[in-house]
């Protein structure tokens, strides 16, 4: 073994501590970079295996009136179809133990349910259902309680039927956590025996559904192998009722994308710090050792020579930690995916690790250190062998009398608080990096904690606008007139208002929109310009401040929309209205008429002034007892309803919701991207506390003396301890100052990128964030100070006094 690797090794051993803080940094941001973009690569393939497979997603879908086994041949051979695949929808209630008692529910089937050529499902746990029994979807257990092994009841024309649970299922773009809808599965005898009414007064909305999904070759002559179809159809008395172009998955790849981005800008935080770490801890060894590196050039070494020696010790910590960083970061993000997966919901395809992503963890891992390691090196080992020889090594640097004189004036103050803030004076240039990597650290909680205020503000704002206390969903049925009739019955409700939810397709992205009463009591609209509507109009759209300001459409213009079979229509800006979004894939809102969306949505013009889809309800008392009780008791109108046989499935109420609910349900939709974020921001905590952490302990080493001096005047174990406390402490305090002041600049541009690659949302400041930011900063001073001050407490007098 060579002297120079004798000399690393010794280096290593004398300062265990350090070597392994420097290991624990270079870890950290490899694990953090390496974790994030797995994560988001292995979600990224999930998308790519379960949305945007053109082999899975059907790009025609028909609603007919019956299903024949000789259909599919014959449907086969039209010119430009790929595949085709038959279903049947059946919609009912399901029994649950939350208000109101039920929910509707979604079943599907297939001929072959195990493998069915477009529109695939994954079990994710159990096993395919048979006669008498269901697959739940998984999102299925936002809305009730259920699992394995559990019986379901569903409502049929002779009353509950139970069903046992057999498995859990993933179903790409399809979330009833978000959505409040449930799905499931049956086999195609199971949903023969389940007896449900078949809507005869309106064949075009039944409560089973014949479906037939088409994938075509070729994309561009989609319309003309939708009406060769027809015809087959036709020809064969099929009856067709729908021919819809289902668009591409719901999944907002764009959206998540731009999560993943902000969180790789606050890991590249904790690479950073990682960075100052490896150069405090050179700059610090190379104090050190300026006599050792005089009498290395004495014996004949030269400049490079001497760097490679302390090169090699850096790329030997690199190799300690990047291999570890990259194993534990792969590990940790396929983890992380497999937990997101289900909530988006995705399916996770074959377990692949992208040579990439290797790559750049070796890149960060050793390339970085390296980088940080140069320029102390570099300033270090220049030094003339007369300046090195001369030179005493470790300095206590020059002696402040301003802060002598200030520390006389304020004897209040103890002599350990002094000692203590001293050692900003000793080390500036060191003192400056760690108050910067602090303050990074403070930065990134503040910008994480500003970010989560602005998001659960948004959302809560879309429904604040709307004063209703509860919301009620119907089926294609109910007529506003029929369910104002049904309402009237219940005591309690003050407003009755029908209004329309959807959105529609622009040359800019996915457009979130409202259909509002003209003349509403319960929608407090906020006009930045323009007007409200009037009476009669149609036509017509009010756009958000936010889609305004993406798209440049001014109040004038025409907006060109497209709804969900791909059929276009205009509206003219008439106003831009202070209105948010609730969801990723949303890059603005409109408020129509209500009349103008249901009739977007499909309505036909001479139904649709007594149309509703939807209702919202305002209580006399707003109370959460009052409105429990109304919605028990519309829960109540609804399950009479279906068991008398007057208000046919898939007609008449089909969900009831509280507001509130909605609004928390909303946001619990979000808390995935805010664990997300609070890990990376507790990642770059944890390289704060390493790097502090360092810092203390060279203090430690640099003030053996004044340590000896202080315990032969007396001074206690705690007292001496004391001291590296309260340099930690004052580190943490000037670190959260300049945080405070460069953190709400930094936390707004954060959220602007926010609102351009994910969603629109609102600067919300939240002074709590301050609180969270002192309290965060004091915490990783204190973790920090712990090892270093216990250190510095248990040297022995004669050991200190000795040392030079």
């Amino acid at each position: 073994m060579s002297a120079g690797m004798k000399k690393i090794i010794a280096d290593m051993k004398m300062r265990k501590g350090r070597t392994l803080l420097v290991i624990i940094g270079i870890l950290i941001g490899v694990f953090g970079l390496t974790g994030i973009n797995f994560t988001q690569d292995t979600l990224f393939s999930a998308f790519s295996y379960t949305i945007e497979s053109h082999d899975t997603q059907p790009d025609i879908t028909m609603i007919v009136d019956k299903l024949d086994s000789t259909l599919v041949p014959a449907l086969k051979d039209v010119p430009n179809v790929k595949a085709v695949q038959t279903e049947t929808r059946v919609s009912t209630l399901w029994r649950i133990n939350k208000a109101p008692g039920y929910t509707t529910i979604k079943i599907v089937s297939y001929p072959n349910l195990q493998a069915p050529s477009l529109a695939p499902f994954e079990i994710v746990s159990g096993r395919y259902p048979q006669a008498g029994e269901i697959v739940m979807e998984y999102g299925d257990i936002a809305l009730a309680d259920v699992k394995i092994g559990d019986t379901v009841k569903l409502d049929t024309t002779h009353g509950q039927v139970p069903l046992r649970v057999v498995g859990m299922a993933r179903t790409a773009g399809v979330d009833p956590a978000t959505s409040g809808k449930a799905q499931a599965y049956m086999s195609d005898e199971g949903v023969r025996q389940l007896d449900v009414l078949t809507n005869t007064n309106e064949p075009n909305h039944p409560a089973r559904q014949f479906m037939i999904h088409y994938k075509v070759n070729h994309i561009g002559q989609v319309d003309a192998t939708a009406k060769a179809l027809q015809k087959v159809l036709k020809d064969k008395h099929i009856q067709i009722f729908v021919t819809a172009f289902p668009g591409p998955g719901i999944v907002p790849l764009q959206q998540i994308s731009g999560i993943f981005v902000l969180l790789i800008v606050l890991v590249f935080m904790a690479v950073l710090m990682s960075a100052i770490l490896i150069f405090n801890t050179v700059t610090t060894l190379i104090t050190e050792q300026t006599a050792i590196i005089g009498t290395m050039k004495t014996l004949g070494g030269t400049q490079w020579q001497i760097m490679r020696s302390y090169l090699i010790f850096v790329l030997i910590c690199s190799s300690l930690a990047t291999i570890p960083g990259l194993i534990l970061g792969i590990a940790g993000g396929y983890i992380v995916a497999s937990t997101l997966a289900p909530t988006i919901p995705l399916a996770l395809g074959p377990f692949t690790l992208p040579l990439n992503l290797i790559l750049l963890g070796l890149l960060v891992g050793f390339g970085v250190p390296l980088l940080a390691a140069l320029l102390p090196l570099w300033n270090g080992t220049r030094i003339t062998i007369r300046e090195a020889l001369s030179a005493y090594g470790i300095s206590t640097g020059r002696r402040n009398t301003a802060l002598t004189r200030f520390a006389q004036r304020l004897t209040w103050v103890s002599q350990t608080v002094w000692l203590g803030l001293r050692s900003f004076f000793r080390k500036k240039w060191r003192a400056v990096l760690t108050i910067f990597m602090l303050s990074i650290a403070g930065t990134s909680f503040l910008i994480v904690q500003t970010l989560t205020a602005s998001v659960n503000s948004t959302v809560s704002s879309v429904f604040t606008n709307f004063g209703a206390d509860v919301e009620v969903d119907l089926g294609p049925q109910m007529k506003l007139s029929q369910i104002k009739m049904d309402l009237s019955t219940i005591k309690g409700i003050n407003v009755i208002e029908r209004y329309g939810q959807g959105g529609a397709n622009t040359q800019w992205g996915r457009l979130a929109l409202w259909g509002i009463e003209p003349q509403t009591k319960i929608y407090h609209y906020h006009m930045v310009s323009g007007h409200w509507f009037q009476p009669g109009d149609t036509n017509v759209v009010l756009i958000s401040s936010h889609f305004a300001e993406k798209t440049g459409l001014q109040i004038g213009n025409n907006l060109e929309v497209n709804n969900t079979n791909n059929q276009p229509t205009t509206w003219r800006v008439i106003g831009i209205i202070d209105e948010n979004v609730n969801g990723l894939g949303q890059m603005g809102a409109a408020v129509v008429p209500v009349n103008t969306l249901y009739q977007f949505q499909g309505i036909p013009e001479n139904a649709v002034q007594d149309a509703a889809t939807r209702v919202l309800l305002q209580a006399k008392d707003h109370s959460a007892a009052t409105t429990q009780t109304i919605v028990q008791q519309i829960g109540k109108i609804a399950l009479d309803a279906t068991m008398s046989g007057s208000v046919e499935r898939g007609g008449g109420i089909v969900n009831t919701y509280m507001v509130q609910d909605e609004v928390l349900r909303h946001q619990r939709s979000w808390f995935v991207s805010y664990i997300l974020l609070y890990s990376v921001a507790i990642i770059i905590g944890i390289a704060a506390i390493i790097g502090l952490a360092n810092e203390l302990t060279a203090s430690v080493l640099e003030r053996r003396r004044e340590i000896g001096m202080l315990r032969a005047m007396g001074a206690s174990s705690w007292r001496v301890a004391q001291v590296f406390w309260v340099q930690g402490q004052s580190l943490g305090l000037i670190a959260w100052l300049l945080g405070a002041i460069l953190g709400l600049p930094l936390a707004y541009a954060f959220l602007r990128l926010f609102s351009q690659f994910v969603m629109p949302i609102d600067f919300v400041i939240d002074p709590l964030a301050f609180v969270v930011m002192l309290l965060a900063l004091l915490g990783i001073a204190t973790l920090a100070s712990i090892t270093p001050a216990q250190n510095a407490a248990r040297l022995r007098i004669a050991d200190l006094m000795r040392y030079e």
